[in-house]
């Protein structure tokens, strides 16, 4: 039996390891530093993420959650940006594969069950599938599910719609080059509109169309969370 490992999994791994050496790098920056001086350099980008994280989560949250859920939205903005923008630097986006997403999604769905239920009791999240009464058992439970749907897929689709932009221009800009290029006498290959036509689109499709969404993702994972807990 053949093993095949997809090329997005390698994606992911570099990615990692990438954040991982970020921040064991900064983790030992950061005890260093004097704390009475002002930071500059990656410990001051550490401190401007990490309040960054926590302000978003302060502000649509809410404080008292600051200190458990800060940590994951911080990770999973910086995670998710470099995912986005890998196909950039030659590798294969890993949100590119639906998988992946959905295993973001999964994790994310885990953590707002898991604000429901301590915020409000195992109690009150079960009897919360019954209400107003029995019979709407079934559009409360796929209510439940549908933000692990909704979030997986809106990543992935917005993601792969880029790419396949992407590629298509390529194949146009090489159909126009191969075209000019022959007027002129020239036989080759090279795709000389595409250095001209390529290089704003990417900055459109991967970095800004990478960043947005993962606002967007984390932003979701934010107002679904504030929208399971109690009142204040």
């Amino acid at each position: 039996m053949t093993i095949v490992i997809q090329r997005e999994i390698f994606s992911m791994t570099v990615v990692a390891v990438i954040v991982c050496a970020l921040c064991v790098y900064a983790g030992h920056e950061i005890k260093k530093a004097d704390p009475y001086a002002k930071p500059k350099g990656i410990v001051l980008l550490a401190l401007w993420l990490v309040e960054l994280a926590d302000n978003q989560v302060r502000s649509i949250v809410r404080e008292s959650h600051v200190k458990n859920l800060g940590p994951y939205i911080g990770t999973l903005m910086i995670y998710l940006f470099l995912c986005n923008i890998s196909g950039l630097f030659g590798l294969n986006a890993p949100t590119l594969n639906y998988s992946v997403t959905l295993t973001y999604a999964l994790i994310t769905w885990i953590m707002i069950q898991y604000n429901s239920i301590r915020d409000n009791g195992l109690g009150t999240y079960i009897h919360g599938f019954f209400e107003p009464i029995f019979l709407f058992f079934i559009p409360n439970f796929f209510g439940k599910i549908a933000p692990l749907i909704s979030m997986s897929i809106r990543l992935f689709g917005n993601i792969l719609s880029g790419s396949i932009i992407m590629a298509l221009v390529y194949s146009a800009t090489s159909l126009a080059s191969n075209w000019l290029l022959g007027l002129l006498g020239i036989n080759s290959g090279f795709n000389i509109i595409a250095l001209v036509v390529a290089p704003p689109l990417h900055a459109y499709f991967d970095v800004f169309a990478g960043f947005i969404q993962m606002f967007i993702f984390i932003s979701l994972t934010m107002v679904f969370i504030s929208n399971e807990l109690k009142s204040e």
